[in-house]
């Protein structure tokens, strides 16, 4: 207000209540309306920031049900549970199943002589180390593992002690093994042990070592070597497979985990307990889900129980929610019942819908399991019977009728459907096939080769110089050497190689047009003794074909839909014929469209303090969704009450200052009149002959 007042001297009226009163006339009605709709704002804004929340918590409480493992739950119980356990994944067998455990897997262990101190130096040069087979008396030909590499291990000034070189080996943690001091009593061994169990990860370790010596166990390196011609170490724990025996058939591992026994079921052998039999139970568990759609149930009441309270209309005492009658509301109340209300009629199974599955809507829009009823499916007897139906309505699922074709993927993009799948031609490997190999022997003229992998050049690639007892012996040297290559493997290019008719045929790990092997330098008799020489091989396919009669993308085995409905389906082709190859379906499961509509209403970034920071109206913004453009509306609504206030308050001071300029020119007014008539009263007092009756 302005400091303008006015004493009201010269009329003797009350100027400042009058312009005050005048003022209130004009300004209460609407300041009491800019309040309360400013105050309604501010509750509507805090009630859609507890329905955001209430939307978020219920989207969480479904999401283990978009999981297909969910549904695949069992329990587990060993008889005996110090010789093995069992964990279980998807699709697991049940059943009662009795196994012997016979021998149980082990790493192979090599320990050094005894040293008097770990700080002792042990020499310098390089171990190479090599993962394998050794007979089984321990001294036949080691036979190397083709799918393991090569580990070279320098050792210098930095890692030339016990000590010192137990660190250094246990800080790579790519070469395969750990290392560890153990002091016996008699000294301070090192103690080499490989990373994996079984009888194909024992070490072979040869030395070149700076001493000049490499195989004595006087001096220098030499002494940690351990091959099937010298063993300077000991070996004091075997490399063993594991051994079980399960319906009368052996089964033999080179891990304690056993995966492929028992559909869908891991074993873990802790301890051999041969001559006895333990007892697996499998059985399935639905407690998991139950518990699951129990609380999405849950979930959702109290999510509905919210909207209710907001939206309130009570005829009888008049009371009336923050939201009454929002629009927003009622939208998001609709769409909630359309999804539930929905059915799914593209799944093949039983349950389409919720009412399918004993779920039933009341009238208040909640929830209920029905158990009671007995006209009305009951949600436990489903539950018990249908577990499979169960979880194809929850998840998104992809199927494939040809068993040589795996569902990979889909997208946002995809329409639940049946979709003919049509191959053209199948994906392949870069391949290079030599001629007959002659020598088995490999010396300097044939040991060492260069290669180009899917496009990568490889080091010198030396093989080990001796004759091999056979050509298998001889290829898994080859592929060993060349996929323990450090720039292949750094890339992650590998190759197989294997014996076509006498001849070595290398083929690259990969599929598709990228998929390439070449020989870019070989040895003086490197073609007259294996077959090679410098040259190219065939480069590989993408696999092509139609999804639901459109061109598909080939990546390797890959074929993607790009259009249509079908787009963002993604399959796997293995092999098979060429042709029509059957068809792919895809199922939109429910947690699928929920998430959809949930997705296009939740404001993840909502404020209920300053502002909306997800602003529609925010520049790079995300977009916007139901919530966000409703906060966004009031958050607006409440600028505009800001300005109309502010715009009020200038107004009304503006009309005071008006209102007290006016009261007081008519307040001098009143005072000069009045100065005018004490005049006249005065000057006609004095008159003679007047008198002033009074």
């Amino acid at each position: 207000m302005p400091a303008i007042t006015s004493t009201g001297l010269g009329s003797g009226l009350k100027v400042n209540d009058i312009v005050n009163a005048i003022v209130d006339a004009e300004k209460v009605p609407v300041q009491s309306k800019i309040d309360s709709d400013s105050e309604l704002a501010t509750a509507q804004i805090s009630a859609f920031g507890s329905i955001n929340s209430a939307l978020s918590t219920f989207k969480d409480s479904y999401k283990d049900l978009s999981k297909t493992s969910t549904f695949s739950a069992v329990n587990i119980s060993s008889s005996d549970e110090t010789v093995l356990t069992a964990t279980a994944g998807v699709g697991a067998q049940t059943g009662v199943f009795d196994i012997e455990v016979q021998a149980k897997a082990q790493a192979q262990s090599l320990a050094s002589a005894a040293f008097t101190s770990p700080n002792d130096t042990i020499g310098t040069g390089s171990l190479t180390i090599r993962y394998g087979s050794y007979g089984p008396t321990g001294t036949d030909s080691f036979a190397v593992n083709a799918d393991t590499t090569i580990q070279n291990i320098t050792i210098d000034s930095t890692n030339n002690t016990l000590a010192t070189l137990r660190d250094s080996l246990n800080a790579d943690s790519s070469n395969g093994l750990s290392a560890s001091i153990i002091n016996d009593g008699s000294g301070y061994r090192l103690v080499m042990t490989s990373d994996k169990t079984g009888e194909n990860y024992a070490m072979e370790v040869t030395a070149a070592d700076d001493d000049g010596d490499n195989t004595d166990n006087i001096t220098g390196i030499s002494r940690l070597i351990y091959n099937d011609t010298k063993k300077n170490v000991t070996e004091s724990v075997l490399a063993k497979d594991a051994k079980i025996v399960m319906n009368g058939l052996t089964i033999t591992r080179d891990s304690n985990s056993i995966d492929s026994v028992i559909t869908g079921v891991t074993i873990d052998i802790l301890d051999a307990k041969p001559g006895t039999n333990v007892r697996l139970n499998v059985n399935s568990d639905t407690s998991t889900v139950e518990s699951q759609i129990k609380g999405f149930v849950t979930s959702y009441n109290t999510l509905i129980a919210q909207l209710n309270e907001f939206s309130k209309v009570d005829s009888d005492s008049g009371d009336k929610g923050v939201l009454a009658g929002d629009a927003t509301v009622r939208g998001i109340e609709t769409q909630l019942r359309g999804v539930l209300n929905n059915r799914l009629d593209h799944l093949t199974g039983s349950i389409k819908s919720f009412a399918n599955l004993g779920v039933f809507t009341n009238r208040d829009g909640t929830l209920e399991i029905n158990e009671t009823n007995s006209a009305l499916p009951k949600f436990s007897d489903i539950l018990k019977n249908n577990i499979a139906d169960i979880a194809d309505f929850f998840t998104a699922t992809g199927t494939v009728s040809d068993t040589q074709i795996n569902f990979s993927s889909s997208n946002s993009a995809t329409v639940p459907g049946t979709y003919n799948v049509e191959v053209s031609q199948l994906a392949t490997r870069g391949t290079l096939t030599g001629t007959t190999v002659n020598n088995l022997t490999i010396s300097g003229t044939n040991d060492t080769f260069k290669m180009r992998i899917d496009g990568i050049l490889s080091n010198d690639i030396v093989l080990a110089d001796k004759t091999y007892g056979a050509l298998s012996e001889l290829i898994a040297e080859m592929q060993s050497k060349i996929n323990s290559d450090t720039t292949l493997l750094d890339k992650g290019v590998s190759v197989i190689v294997s014996e076509d008719a006498g001849k070595l045929k290398i083929e690259s790990s990969h599929y598709g047009s990228t998929s390439s092997v070449a020989f870019t330098q070989v040895g003086t008799s490197f073609l007259a003794d294996l077959g090679l020489t410098i040259q190219q091989g065939t480069t590989g396919v993408d696999t092509a074909g139609k999804i639901d009669g459109v061109d598909a993308l080939g990546d390797g085995q890959f074929l993607l839909s790009e259009t249509g409905n079908s787009a963002g389906i993604k399959v796997e082709v293995l092999g098979g014929a060429i042709g029509n190859r059957g068809t792919v379906t895809f199922s939109e499961g429910s947690t699928v469209v929920m998430n959809n509509l949930l997705l296009n209403m939740i404001d993840n970034q909502i404020s209920n303090s300053s502002s909306d920071v997800n602003s529609s109206s925010v520049e790079n913004a995300p977009p916007s969704t139901l919530i966000d453009s409703k906060t966004d509306s009031l958050y607006k609504k409440l600028e505009q009450l800001d300005r109309q206030d502010e715009d009020l308050k200038l107004r009304m001071d503006k009309y005071e200052a008006r209102l007290f300029k006016q009261f007081n020119a008519m307040d001098s007014a009143v005072a000069a009149l009045s100065a005018t008539l004490g005049s006249l009263t005065s000057m006609f007092d004095q008159l003679p002959g007047y008198t002033n009756k009074k």
